[in-house]
Parts: structure tokens; C-alpha cells; sequence
């Protein structure tokens, strides 16, 4: 019998098509009784409760169901060639209405806040350390990164949802000076060692954004009622086009936020077009997971907001 892969999902045979005996079968049934017990990525719970909205509206005549999801958020069927070909877009038609209707970043925005959880129980939804909130004293200073460390994001924003990693790759020595390189799929992301500047991005080891000079999100050590201003140029290669810009940074003041990671005490940091005084960014950073935890970014067609799921530092 020939399996039927198709976006988003990986066929598989169906289980009542196999003949098992009865001692393998027994087996993998306790061996299923275990994996329940794994904690589930955000990105799983998230696709399985829009499946779950599917069950509730979705009438399909070949008992077509998904069952299996990638910690990613990817998910399978148990569809094959045959009956179940007519249910497969209706089934990836719900689904993806269903991502556009309850986007990832509201969705965990929702069940925490029927959860009601406190710093610490916001930490353990999601696998990470709590957190003690207590003021920042003084200054805050230039983190150290290591290889491994990696920051989980959902976001939303006018026309699309999801979520994605960051992971610290690796260093790389680029025009003399070593970068960090975060990886989020095939997404490289270099920001200077000294400083953190944004210095260059690459997709599938193409080069599609550079910064001339080096785009300075952040001056060392950072205060409230700090500034500095830029003039750089951001160039796209695969575009071919290049953007002037004039922007300005202010540490406005010391906040505590509370996001799908956790509670967290920030420093609250606005970018500003120089030349108009518009907003371009709004970004909380938070020293004790050595990132921003927060986001809101004003684009040409609305803003986008970017939210931390989760973290792992070595």
C-alpha cells in the first residue's frame, strides 16, 4: 500500500490495516503508556488543541484524524491512498483556519492566563528556570552567550503566526571580529561578540540582510534614561535594495513583564526613526535570561508582537 505525503503532513498506514500479534502488540501498547508521560513541546500542545477545535466541527467520512505531532508543531495523519484523499484538504483546510483564527502567541497568552500561574508555575509550563523578580541594581552589563544557549519566541503579526528557536550555533570571525550565530532553521543570525550588534543574516547560507555599520540595538552597560543614535544602512542583496536610516534608542525605563516564559524585571527599550520620532520598536530585555523576553514591532501593514515560550542557557 503506497503512503500519501502531504504539507504539513507525513502519511503513515493506518493502524487497523496491521496485523499484529498479540505479545508485539501488548508491548507497544506499554511502550505508548510510557511516551505519554513526556512533556510535550509548547508547539505540540498548541496543534493538538487545534486539532481539537477541527474534531469539534470537521465531518470527514473516512475516519481521517491526526496522529502524530513533531515537537516543532508538525503534524502526520493516518491517511493512505484510497477513501481518505477527498477528507485531506478538508482536513488541512481546518487546520490552517484554525492556526489563522487562534494564533500561537494569543493562544499561550490564553491558557496562561486561565491558568493564572505565578512566576515559578509559568516557568514549569514551559521547562523553564523560574524566575525572582527583584529590582536591577544599577547598571546592567554586556551578557556572555555561550554555544547551546537557545531562546524559544511565538509571535503574531498582520498576515501570519508561529513560533521559531534561536540557538547559539557557533563564533565566527566576520570582517576581523568574532559574531555569535544564532540558528533559527535555516536562518543564521550574526551579532557581534563586543557589543551584540546585528551585523548580518543569511538564509540557506545566502546572504539576505546587511547592516553598514553594524545596527547597535544596544549600548554597554545599559541603564534607564540611557541613549544613542545611528546612521546606517541596511542592504538586501536578494532584493537588491538598500534602506538609509536615522534611528535613535532609549532604555525608557525598568519594568517587569510577564510572558509565556515567565515573570520577568527588563529594561524597556524604545527605537525611534530619527527624522520623524515614530516608534519603529519597542523591546524588553531581561539580564537574568541574557535576551529580550518581549517585542512589538511596527511594520508597514500593522504590528508584530514576539513573546519568549522558553529558555535553555548552558
Amino acid at each position: 500500500m503506497t503512503s500519501r505525503p502531504i504539507r504539513f503532513l507525513l502519511a503513515r498506514l493506518t493502524p487497523t490495516r496491521l496485523l499484529i500479534p498479540l505479545s508485539i502488540a501488548a508491548l507497544l501498547a506499554a511502550l505508548l503508556v510510557g511516551c505519554v508521560s513526556f512533556k510535550n513541546t509548547p508547539q505540540q500542545d498548541y496543534t493538538w488543541a487545534m486539532w481539537e477545535n477541527c474534531k469539534q466541527s470537521l465531518v470527514l467520512s473516512s475516519g481521517l484524524t491526526v496522529n502524530r505531532v513533531e515537537p516543532d508543531g508538525r503534524w502526520w495523519t493516518n491517511s493512505v491512498m484510497g477513501p481518505a484523499e477527498s477528507d485531506i484538504p478538508k482536513l488541512r483546510e481546518c487546520m490552517n483556519a484554525q492556526y489563522k483564527a487562534n494564533p500561537h502567541l494569543a493562544w499561550l497568552k490564553a491558557r496562561q492566563a486561565s491558568a493564572q500561574p505565578t512566576s515559578a508555575g509559568a516557568a514549569a509550563a514551559t521547562g523553564a528556570p523560574a524566575v525572582t523578580t527583584v529590582a536591577l541594581a544599577g547598571s546592567v552589563a554586556l551578557p556572555v552567550w555561550h554555544v547551546g544557549d537557545e531562546w524559544q519566541y511565538a509571535y503574531q503579526g498582520p498576515v501570519d503566526s508561529g513560533s521559531y528557536v534561536w540557538v547559539v550555533n557557533r563564533i565566527e570571525t566576520l570582517d576581523g571580529e568574532p559574531n555569535y550565530v544564532l540558528k533559527a532553521g535555516t536562518r543564521e543570525i550574526f551579532q557581534r561578540v563586543s557589543d551584540l550588534a546585528n551585523t548580518l543574516e543569511r538564509v540557506d547560507g545566502v546572504a539576505v540582510l546587511r547592516e553598514k555599520p553594524a545596527r547597535l540595538m544596544f549600548t554597554w552597560p545599559l541603564s534607564v534614561g540611557k541613549s544613542w543614535a545611528e546612521s546606517h544602512m541596511q542592504e538586501r542583496p536578494v532584493e537588491r535594495s538598500t534602506t538609509d536610516r536615522n534611528s535613535t534608542w532609549t532604555v525608557d525605563a525598568e519594568e517587569t513583564v510577564t510572558v509565556p516564559a515567565g515573570t520577568f524585571r527588563t529594561l524597556k527599550i524604545t527605537w525611534r526613526n530619527k527624522n520623524t520620532g515614530n516608534m519603529v520598536t519597542e523591546m524588553w530585555y531581561a539580564p537574568d535570561v541574557k535576551q529580550w523576553v518581549k517585542i512589538r514591532e511596527v511594520l508597514t501593514n500593522g504590528i508584530r508582537e514576539r513573546e519568549m515560550v522558553s529558555f535553555k542557557l548552558k
